[in-house]
């Protein structure tokens, strides 16, 4: 079925009616990249709703949003839309952005308390809220992802956890109900010709994880649970992790991509891609029952976690 729109409709939501700007601020819960080159955003407390950023948006910091996590803070005002999907047309409503900045510490309170920002009849589906940023995943009781995938990641290497790229590891997560045999599969960058193979004898538990590092220092620097595997390579993580921007790229013994990353400047698996963490945070898997495939599937964590 396809959906016709006048001249005078499309006028419409493109001039919203102009109203007085006022302030919103809170942590992102869910994202959407729409194909009206806007971001939909639906933000949490202390002051939030559906906020949606365009190329119009005087943005700062940080730049547009990217993912779940994210601390925004700003100006709003026009009624504005997301075109979801196109087949079939499928329209969000929200709130403009006319200002927004980005940081990684809580919206400041505002006060009076704001209004409702959008009416019952345009409210969007409900749909669960990602992992704060700064919060592990919880390890499900039983598993419910299908597939052996990263669930963890610590690029960016703060001086009292070693150095780089000696330093720098990957977890990966068991997410099917049997016991997995990764041996002879390799973890790689973007010069996937200096990927690194697993050993023999490497295998990962239903539900659980394993821990891959260049060095066996690695170790020395962390609190790793006796029960997790733990494997060093002797050599760097393809050649050593960029912390401007790279990818991990994990493959099976036959040659087949299981699962890949991508942050910062290197847009090989998502586009845009992930922000890059601070120095000494990680990048994790905002779930380990779910996936997106987008952004929304990631998070970044101050404390690492490795191995759990």
């Amino acid at each position: 079925m396809r959906i016709w729109m006048s001249a005078g409709m499309v006028s419409l939501m493109l001039l919203p009616a102009t109203v007085l700007a006022f302030p919103f601020g809170g942590q992102i819960n869910q994202i959407i990249f729409c194909y009206n080159n806007a971001i939909y955003t639906n933000v949490g407390p202390p002051r939030g709703g559906p906020f949606i950023w365009t190329p119009s948006t005087r943005t700062y910091q940080f730049g547009p949003p990217t993912r779940s996590g994210q601390y925004l803070l700003g100006l709003a005002a026009p009624p504005y839309y997301c075109v979801v999907s196109i087949s079939p047309v499928i329209v969000w409503a929200g709130i403009l952005m006319t200002m927004e900045g980005s940081s990684g510490v809580a919206a400041p309170p505002y006060n009076p308390s704001p209004p409702s920002l959008n009416p019952p009849s345009l409210n969007p589906p409900t749909t669960p809220t990602v992992t704060p940023s700064g919060t592990s995943p919880a390890v499900p009781s039983v598993p419910t992802l299908g597939r052996v995938a990263i669930s963890e990641i610590y690029y960016n290497v703060e001086s009292a956890r070693g150095s780089s790229p000696s330093n720098q590891w990957i977890e990966l997560y068991n997410g099917t109900k049997s016991a997995v045999d990764i041996s002879g599969w390799t973890v790689g960058n973007s010069s996937l010709t200096s990927s690194r193979t697993l050993p023999k004898n490497t295998s990962i538990a239903s539900n659980a994880f394993i821990f891959i590092s260049p060095s066996t220092s690695t170790k020395s620097f962390w609190q790793i649970p006796s029960n997790t595997p733990q494997r060093f390579l002797g050599l760097p993580l393809g050649t050593g992790l960029d912390t401007t921007g790279d990818e991990i790229v994990v493959k099976n013994a036959t040659g087949q991509v299981v699962d890949s990353v991508s942050w910062g400047t290197n847009t090989s698996v998502f586009d845009p891609s992930l922000s890059i963490v601070a120095t000494g945070h990680s990048l994790a898997r905002s779930s380990l029952t779910t996936e997106t495939h987008t952004l929304s599937d990631w998070i970044e964590l101050p404390n690492p976690s490795p191995g759990r």
